[in-house]
């Protein structure tokens, strides 16, 4: 879990609770956000999840339900007892770049019941806090339930990365190399010091594998060539510490792996369409 922290560190995320709400049966409602995550909470009482070409996943109360890309869907109780109600929780993260290795990591959509979340009692209790939350007429409600929602993305990641669920489906991505003992050990050394000079040999070496299948069992794992990946948390960095400190863009670069500033610049532009002042520029523009 400690590279899982160093990661989240820096990945740019936001995370909304829009909706509250109970609904009388009969009711359905469509979902849908295009570019973003998104979560449903089943409070209290029980409705159908339906997914084109997917079987019927019926929801209880104590559920939730995660969408780790947009998945259009429909929550339905069609039951004709108008008396039956069930309270949602509804909410949704945008990142700065949905094409991290974290999000492809995880299914398209992850169900997790009430009775396991019982088996993970911190789970439970976030699952617990948002509903009272939500509830409550407390003053700062709203940003307090955008909070919890920010950390109950981390509790998912840690679920999902402590469950049968995680060996069983996933087939490549970070979370997969994290599963196997030499890649984590590369994994860790790169995201505890990333402003050290890895090259594939010292990746390689502190994997205690040899270059070769370094190289293959990475890029079998991870779908990424080794190069690529560190180049991409490198710039996540980057863009991290310009947003969040006064580092100059020398120290930035230096932060990152980097000894030249004008090759740390030339990356930058050609990852995010800009140079690191421009980035700069527009985000303190922005607040």
């Amino acid at each position: 879990m400690d590279i899982i922290q160093s990661i989240f560190k820096t990945i740019n995320f936001n995370a909304n609770i829009y909706l509250h709400s109970a609904f009388c049966s009969p009711w359905g409602v469509e979902s849908s956000h295009p570019g973003l995550s998104s979560f449903h909470v089943i409070a209290y009482g029980n409705c159908e999840l339906h997914i084109e070409g997917k079987p019927v996943i019926h929801l209880s109360a104590g559920d939730l339900i995660f969408f780790a890309r947009n998945t259009p869907h429909r929550l339905i109780n069609p039951n004709e007892e108008a008396e039956i109600s069930t309270t949602l929780i509804c909410g949704k993260l945008s990142f700065d770049n949905n094409n991290n290795p974290i999000l492809l990591g995880l299914p398209p959509y992850l169900h997790i019941k009430a009775n396991q979340m019982d088996e993970q009692p911190w789970l439970k209790t976030l699952f617990q806090q948002i509903v009272s939350e939500a509830e409550s007429q407390s003053e700062g409600r709203q940003l307090v339930l955008d909070k919890l929602a920010e950390i109950l993305f981390i509790y998912i990641v840690r679920y999902y990365l402590a469950t049968d669920l995680y060996d069983n489906t996933n087939k490549s991505g970070l979370l997969k190399g994290l599963s196997n003992p030499a890649i984590a050990r590369s994994l860790l050394a790169f995201h505890t010091a990333m402003d050290k000079p890895w090259t594939l040999d010292s990746l390689a070496e502190a994997a205690l594998i040899s270059r070769s299948k370094f190289a293959s069992l990475f890029n079998q794992l991870l779908a990424i060539t080794p190069l690529k990946y560190m180049t991409y948390w490198r710039m996540q960095q980057a863009k991290h510490l310009l947003e969040n400190t006064d580092d100059s863009i020398y120290l930035v670069a230096l932060s990152c792996g980097y000894r030249s500033e004008a090759s740390f610049i030339k990356v930058f532009k050609k990852h995010f369409g800009n140079t690191p002042g421009k980035a700069r520029q527009i985000e303190n523009k922005e607040e």
